[in-house]
């Protein structure tokens, strides 16, 4: 990992999660690092949903819907159906360890930004993350010769593996739209006032299972070899997940409720 160069990388677009991300510099955070929290998830609990990399599919299917949104259609996993409300994080900031943690958040509070001119990425840090300090930290950044500490080199390949991943994952989608796979899809409740008209609680991009089912043999055999077909029948087996979402949604609409009376 180099220092951040004279030219400062950016990350581009929006970045969830992330607050106040810089790169990080052995001068600069030289005293810096990471402790224990009694809410080490808090940071996440108000996000419904987090961008998903194409390999963890056949991990997170169990436990979330994966989809595909915006119009680049890039794969998020739903963990909740409104901004605000995570319905697998606890108001005290603790995740539901029965399910997959999903790898954009075992990755933070690092992250990879471009740089101009080709150069490589440079690891950088959310400074707001509840559980980075600058001084005493129980798991330092750099070690007394300004070097990264082992706790940093583990947190490096992850970052870099994660950014070849979301490569893997944005070639894996250019695919589907090439094969013309996606298709909009929602998700809709009954409406006690209007039984006749269900609500429409979300609305995403999906793999059509007709489309998909139509796919000549060379082609699944070619999916097949390079792993794609993994992905797409993982995305459609974790389309079972919204039951789940929809459950702990009013689940939790019912606590609160109950708490306000």
């Amino acid at each position: 990992m180099a220092d951040a160069p004279a030219t400062e990388p950016r990350l581009t677009g929006s970045v969830p999660l992330y607050k106040n991300v810089e790169p990080l510099n052995r001068q600069k955070h030289k005293n810096y690092g990471v402790k224990t929290v009694a809410n080490p998830f808090s940071f996440l609990k108000d996000w419904h949903f987090v961008p998903a990399i194409s390999p963890e599919f056949s991990f997170a299917c169990g436990s979330y819907p994966i989809i595909f949104l915006g119009e680049r259609k890039m794969p998020v996993l739903v963990m909740g159906l409104r901004q605000g409300s995570n319905v697998f994080v606890t108001g005290e900031g603790q995740f539901d360890n029965e399910h997959y943690i999903p790898a954009y958040v075992r990755r933070y509070p690092f992250v990879s930004a471009t740089n101009p001119n080709d150069q490589a990425s440079t690891v950088c840090v959310d400074l707001d993350a509840e559980f980075v300090v600058s001084e005493n930290p129980e798991r330092p950044f750099f070690n007394e010769d300004g070097e990264p500490s082992d706790y940093t080199k583990q947190a490096i390949d992850f970052v870099s593996a994660f950014e070849n991943d979301a490569r893997t994952t944005e070639a894996f989608v250019e695919r589907l739209i090439a094969l013309d796979l996606l298709e909009q899809k929602d998700v809709k409740v009954a409406n006690p006032q209007d039984p006749q008209n269900p609500v429409t609680v979300a609305e995403y991009w999906g793999v059509s299972n007709e489309k998909f089912a139509a796919l000549p043999a060379a082609k699944l055999k070619e999916m097949m070899d390079n792993g794609d077909l993994t992905a797409v029948m993982s995305h459609l087996i974790s389309l079972q997940r919204w039951d789940r979402i929809l459950r702990r949604t009013s689940q939790l609409g019912q606590a609160q409720a109950q708490a306000k009376a």
